[in-house]
C-alpha cells in the first residue's frame, strides 16, 4: 500500500475525528468493502466500520468519485419441492388453525378406544 494511495488517504480521513491525542494518524490497515463502505483500523487497534454515505461525503472532501451502491443479484425463482413428488397442485396449510375432525360411523369404535387409554392414566 503505498504512503500516497487514495485508500489510505480516504482511511485517513474517516478515522481522523477518532484519533487518541498524541497517536499517529496513519491508520493500521483498512478495505474497501462491496457495498461502498469502508473498514479502517485505527492506530489504536480500534475497527471503525464507514457506512456508504460516510465514505462519500469523505471522497467528495477529497476530490474524489463517489462509489456508487452495488446492484440488487437478481431474485432466483424459488423452486417448489412439492411439484417434483406430484404433479397435483401443493396443498395450503393449516397453522394456526384449529380442525375438528370427524370420524365416519363405522370407525367411531377407533374414538372410543382412544379415548379410553387417556382415562385410564
Amino acid at each position: 500500500m503505498p504512503a500516497d494511495s487514495p485508500e489510505l488517504k480516504l482511511a485517513q480521513r474517516l478515522a481522523a475525528p477518532y484519533h487518541r491525542p498524541g497517536q499517529g494518524s496513519r491508520p493500521l490497515s483498512w478495505r474497501s468493502l462491496p457495498d461502498g463502505g469502508m473498514v479502517v483500523i485505527s492506530a489504536d487497534g480500534r475497527k471503525l466500520w464507514f457506512t456508504l454515505e460516510e465514505a462519500n461525503s469523505a471522497r467528495e472532501a477529497l476530490g474524489m468519485e463517489p462509489a456508487q451502491p452495488p446492484g440488487l443479484p437478481p431474485a432466483k425463482p424459488a423452486k417448489s419441492r412439492a411439484s417434483a413428488i406430484s404433479s397435483r397442485p401443493p396443498a395450503g396449510t393449516r397453522e394456526g388453525k384449529s380442525e375438528m375432525i370427524v370420524l365416519p360411523p363405522d370407525l367411531k369404535h377407533l374414538e372410543e378406544k382412544i379415548h379410553g387409554k387417556v382415562r385410564r392414566h
